[in-house]
């Protein structure tokens, strides 16, 4: 992994910081000039980076083996969904529904002569993630940073479970993302200009679950309560207006707290599966 440091825990920690920085600054620069439809393409980058910060390449073309698939999966997931955004948006949820079962079986093709259910429950999933975290077609700028953070919180709990699926590159993949994450959505917390739109959905979402079929599909050693419980980080969120209004909770802050609380409850279990199933020796 490219990095600083002295060790591969600092490396990662110096990573992670560049990682929240850099997200800060192209984050803040597009909030400033009002660029709302260009910050689309923040979160599909940060995945990116993470990607060239873990594995210190790209990819030749055409990819052998998952990892290297996973690359091409971001990429081309961002450009269409990018061109779709600005062409035809109401084709944004169909698109974004199709590329994770194009991904499933692009990803899971050695899989599929021996487990073709695998693949097919895979891609399965991964529709309904991206069904549950677009959600509804609202068009407000909250919403977009709901959903954003989502994601943020998904590769977060997802990453010891990679750890634990013989993937420490994944794990430090969706740390970095999860930093990248950060530092674009920080600045948008109140009154937000930013657009979690087609290339976010197929570019960084998408490139997440992605990320996840090689751990689950290839390497096949992902702790299947952990993943059933980071499930759960899709589900609750969708209760999250109808606890506001519970609340009588109206102020746009306390409305995306609620709405990220609920998502990183399940997260925040599936850490702790992870390292009670490592105990003391967890590697990190």
């Amino acid at each position: 992994m490219f990095g600083f440091g002295n060790s591969p825990q600092e490396a990662l920690a110096a990573s992670l910081l560049a990682m929240v920085l850099v997200g800060i600054i192209a984050s803040g620069l597009m909030r400033w000039r009002r660029l709302m439809r260009p910050t689309d393409l923040l979160m599909p980058a940060a995945l990116l980076a993470a990607y060239w910060l873990v594995y210190n390449k790209v990819p030749a073309f055409p990819p052998v083996g998952a990892v290297n698939k996973v690359f091409y999966v971001i990429v081309i997931g961002t450009a269409v969904g990018f061109a779709v955004e600005i062409a035809a948006q109401r084709a944004v949820r169909v698109v974004s529904l199709f590329q994770p079962v194009a991904a499933a079986f692009y990803i899971g093709l050695p899989r599929l002569g021996v487990a073709t259910w695998e693949v097919a429950a895979a891609a399965t999933a991964g529709v309904a993630i991206v069904w549950l975290v677009l959600g509804g077609a609202s068009v407000r700028a909250e919403d977009d940073v709901k959903r954003g953070g989502v994601v943020a919180v998904l590769a977060l709990g997802f990453a010891p479970i990679a750890l634990l699926g013989a993937s420490s590159s994944s794990f430090q993949l969706c740390l970095m993302l999860v930093a990248g994450c950060l530092g674009i959505l920080l600045i948008h917390i109140i009154n937000p200009v930013f657009r979690f739109g087609g290339a976010s959905a197929t570019g960084a979402l998408g490139g997440l679950i992605s990320v996840a079929y090689t751990v689950v599909l290839i390497t096949r050693k992902a702790d299947p309560i952990a993943i059933a419980i980071l499930g759960l980080c899709v589900v609750l969120p969708v209760f999250s207006e109808g606890i506001c209004r519970l609340l009588a909770v109206s102020r746009q802050f306390p409305r995306l707290f609620v709405h990220i609380a609920l998502a990183a409850l399940p997260a925040a279990l599936a850490v702790v599966v992870a390292f009670l199933d490592y105990g003391s020796s967890f590697p990190v």
